[in-house]
């Protein structure tokens, strides 16, 4: 009998207390990016003109009764923030110490690199008051989460469990590539969301799903006048540009770009991976994700912004982001271990759709 050939990923085997570090600091990052949508839409981002002191004080020894106003959304999330960072650290610590895999090792190192990249960019931003350096630090929020959650996955006992390659069904490299498209126009998205609040255009077009009562807005000099004079005297809102409105209706256009291609990728799930509960389970996470985005996007309009629905939409978003990711990550994990499977086991179905690789294939021998 010719032995079972063993994925190069599974040869350490399931690590917990570093799957449990990562999962944990994965969770903490989530809160992160609720306080540091807070701290945008409370418009709170320079309440604190110093750092890495506090209005003079050490940061951790801040008397906390002047935590008051936008003080105390900016405060907090430097707090909050600094907490992460331990945790990354602790992440860190757990790989080199425990984990004998130079990837692992490398992926914890880059998490730990990546919260200080972040850490020195919100300091900048105060320093220098850029407000394009609020902006990349957005989304180099985003990009942790994701950073995280690659973590978890990858130390997670369905990673290093050698029967996920068992039951691992048909190749899903195409569905990967269609996940991890998603996800590139989600992050883009995403970036446009962050560009626009920085930039006063959350309610660049004040109606919804019109715009100024047209299917698009508007476009010119004279139409910019007409909306802003319908603003001034009828909404008591302050005058917009045409480059707050359109990158307004951008987002708009993005968020319906980002909805087709999520139900893409639930759509091939359901049809063709629905016994693959990996998959199937963040697809349906999806679907409630993506309603919830669509419904706090139009509140958010529509109630003029409130700061708690603004910043939820854009936990949401980083949510959506990071699920699809997931998803993507596990079908071409899952794509990368079929090729040991036996295509002789599959179904006429499951072959029509299988992907193996042209060379080096080495079926599993009875």
């Amino acid at each position: 009998m010719q032995p079972t050939p063993q994925h190069p990923q599974l040869a350490q085997g399931y690590n917990a207390p570093l799957h449990w570090t990562a999962l944990v600091l994965c969770i903490a990052t989530f809160p992160l990016i609720f306080l540091g949508g807070l701290v945008t839409s409370h418009q709170a981002g320079m309440s604190v003109p110093d750092w890495p002191n506090s209005y003079g004080y050490n940061m951790f020894l801040f008397p906390p009764r002047f935590w008051v106003g936008g003080i105390l959304y900016e405060h907090t999330h430097r707090l909050y923030a600094s907490f992460v960072g331990v945790l990354s650290i602790i992440l860190t610590a757990v790989a080199f110490l425990t984990d004998k895999r130079r990837s692992i090792r490398l992926l914890a190192a880059s998490t730990l690199s990546m919260v200080l990249i972040q850490g020195i960019l919100g300091g900048l931003r105060v320093r220098l008051i850029k407000l394009d350096l609020a902006i990349v630090h957005a989304c180099v929020a985003q990009a942790f989460f994701c950073l995280t959650a690659l973590v978890v996955l990858v130390t997670s006992r369905w990673w290093n469990d050698a029967s996920t390659a068992k039951s691992a069904g048909v190749p899903t490299k195409s569905l990967a590539r269609l996940a991890f498209f998603a996800t590139a126009i989600i992050f883009v998205q995403l970036i446009a969301g962050a560009v626009m609040r920085h930039y006063q255009a959350g309610l660049a077009i004040p109606d919804f799903p019109l715009s100024y009562g047209q299917i698009l807005p508007p476009n010119s000099d004279h139409a910019l006048a007409s909306a802003n004079n319908f603003r001034i005297h009828t909404l008591d809102m302050d005058p917009v540009s045409l480059a707050q409105i359109w990158l307004h209706f951008a987002h708009r256009i993005g968020a319906i770009l980002v909805t087709l291609l999520v139900a893409a990728v639930v759509t091939r799930v359901a049809f063709r991976h629905r016994e693959n509960k990996a998959l199937f389970r963040p697809a349906i996470f999806l679907i409630a994700l993506i309603l919830t985005q669509l419904t706090l996007g139009a509140l958010t309009v529509l109630l003029r912004k409130p700061a708690d629905i603004a910043s939820a939409h854009v936990a949401v978003g980083a949510l959506v982001l990071v699920t699809t990711f997931v998803l993507a990550v596990r079908a071409n994990h899952l794509a990368a271990l079929a090729v040991t499977l036996q295509p002789s086991k599959l179904s006429t179905q499951d072959r029509q759709h299988a992907d193996y690789p042209k060379e080096g294939f080495r079926p599993l021998s009875a």
